[in-house]
This record gives C-alpha cells, structure tokens and sequence, in this order.
C-alpha cells in the first residue's frame, strides 16, 4: 500500500469541513489556518496509509474515529480499497447532532 487508500468524501463530511472553515477564517489568523490545513491534510495522509491506526466508534459499528483536536474528531469507515470520511465533528456541539 505505497500511496495508500482513496480518501471518498461524503456530502456530510464536506458540509462539515465548509462550516469549520468558514468559522476559522472569520476567528483565526492566516498562520493559525495555515497549521490547521497542513495538520489536517496530515492527517487525512495517515488515514489512507494507516487506517486501521485509529480505534472503533463507540457510537456505531464499523466507523472509527480519529481525534484531529480536542475540538475536532474525524469519523470514517474503511472500504475495499478507500476511506470514507463520514464526519469532521466538532465536539463543542451536542452530541446528538453528530450524524454518523
């Protein structure tokens, strides 16, 4: 698994990640988003080389998660040959809106 597997992106996980971004650009400082991007985009690398490196959901079967922060989890299933991000949760909420 050189390149590892295809990162697949579900229409949640994108809405998630677009909600955190804008929430970021209006707080934080371009050096603050610049970290937060290439600690994310690190991340998402580690998924597709390691996926099995984080541990199962408590939540649901089958969905492990990865903690990006302490205000940011990372849910996603692993398929044949790719990962789907499911959630980019932010842990500030009520965890009754995660949708996984």
């Amino acid at each position: 698994m050189k390149n590892g597997l295809k990162i697949r992106w579900t229409e949640e996980a994108t809405k998630n990640l677009e909600s955190i971004i804008i929430y970021l650009e209006s707080n934080w400082t371009e050096k603050e988003l610049k970290r937060f991007f290439q600690k994310f985009e690190k991340q998402i690398l580690i998924l597709s080389n390691f996926p099995e490196a984080y541990p199962h959901s408590q939540n649901k079967k089958g969905i492990h998660q990865c903690v990006l922060s302490k205000n940011l989890t990372i849910y996603y299933s692993i398929k044949e040959d790719s990962i789907v991000l499911i959630s980019i949760f932010d842990t500030r909420q009520d965890p009754d809106k995660l949708r996984i």
